[in-house]
């Protein structure tokens, strides 16, 4: 039985012993962790603050799938007895791969400690370019004062000083991320591998167009009433999203085959193919690039977001998928030689700030990966 698989037999041995409100011995008996851990997990899952999020939980549940999904696993005939045994066990299982991701990241650290340089994770850099075709090359201490534009090591910012209007192109590398606050007061954080296409600056009543050349991109954007109702408007290939004032993720990497606009605070309109569909707070469009065929679906913010906070989630994403990932923010390349892990998934939730080969690791101890190989910039499982 994998590490994996244990941890979710343990998180619902655990999540029945509280709702029964019996000890939990599994977790006294288990060799999953220290008794040092132990006791804390125990004292965290049995907290006042972790019964009452169990219950909030109890109430969000999809009753209609999680019964599917657990009137297997207990003996009872009581539905609300099933929905408690349901959010205890999302909250165990939360809290038990903390810690056990925790313990694995210690070992590992201590295993991989050698004279072979780590991959280390991205960093803050960009280069941006100015309308006259000035490039300047962000981050590592760098800076840059001109007319309407300041930088740092972390953000470019543009300030309305009745400039010439011109375009600015801000790209950010593999191994990258940077942040950018546009002359209308409109926050842009950047992924790795990405490009913007940006005026330097906005005319108060018309329309605010910027273009994601590629790549991904979280919007903050400022308000149409600050701008006499002017619009803001992010092109992309495929697609345009015409914002009134609202925070918004756009992922359209190239090697990707889906155009993804996520929603989480106010109202975006998609239009597409002639066609314009509208997103409300927590829904997110799927644009088919070969297809032009869309899709509107409820988005899971968490994993959505997670670059924005320095995490990577993986919820059931196959390897070929993840390896995209990480090639972007570590700068390497990846080859499957085993054709038959290619489509196999994972889930987990990782730190964008360890080295990549702790990622990997981590990932291996699942058992669906035998054996990695690093060579330079290239990673070859096989």
């Amino acid at each position: 039985m994998t590490t994996l698989n244990k941890l979710y037999k343990l998180s619902r041995q655990i999540a029945l012993s509280l709702v029964k409100e019996e000890d939990p011995k599994e977790l006294k008996e288990t060799d999953l962790f220290e008794q040092k851990y132990k006791d804390y997990i125990f004292e965290n899952v049995n907290s006042p603050e972790k019964r009452r999020q169990r219950q909030l939980l109890a109430q969000q549940i999809n009753k209609k799938r999680a019964w599917k999904n657990i009137e297997k696993t207990i003996g009872a005939d009581s539905k609300s007895y099933l929905w408690k045994y349901a959010a205890a066990a999302v909250i165990v299982l939360g809290t038990l791969f903390y810690f056990t991701q925790h313990d694995s990241i210690n070992k590992i650290e201590t295993s991989l400690a050698s004279d072979k340089p780590a991959i280390a994770p991205g960093t803050d850099k960009a280069i941006l370019v100015l309308g006259n075709g000035k490039t300047i090359v962000l981050g590592n201490g760098n800076s840059y004062k001109g007319k309407g534009v300041t930088t740092n090591d972390k953000s470019v910012t543009y300030s309305d000083n009745n400039v010439a209007i011109e375009f600015n192109y801000l790209t950010i590398p593999r191994a990258g991320q940077f942040s950018l606050l546009l002359a209308d007061g409109t926050k842009v954080r950047l992924n790795s591998e990405t490009q913007l296409k940006f005026p330097n600056r906005f005319i108060d009543g018309k329309p605010r167009f910027v273009e994601l050349v590629y790549g991904e991109a979280y919007f903050e954007v400022s308000p149409s009433t600050a701008h006499k109702g002017a619009h803001f408007n992010v092109k992309t290939k495929g697609q345009n999203v015409e914002v009134l004032g609202t925070q918004f993720n756009i992922k359209a990497y190239k090697d990707e085959e889906n155009l993804i606009t996520t929603l989480k605070e106010g109202k975006v309109v998609i239009d597409y193919a002639a066609k314009k569909e509208e997103l409300s707070p927590g829904e997110q469009s799927v644009l088919h690039s070969a297809t032009s065929s869309l899709r509107i679906t409820p988005a899971n913010l968490d994993r959505e977001l997670s670059w924005l906070n320095g995490q990577f989630v993986f919820d059931n994403l196959t390897l070929k998928d993840i390896v995209k990932v990480l090639s972007r923010w570590y700068d390497v390349e990846f080859i499957i030689k085993d054709e038959t892990i290619k489509n196999e998934k994972f889930k987990g939730q990782f730190s964008k700030n360890q080295n990549l080969e702790v990622i990997l690791e981590l990932i291996k101890t699942t058992n669906q990966i035998k054996s990695y190989e690093i060579k330079e910039k290239t990673v070859i499982f096989r």
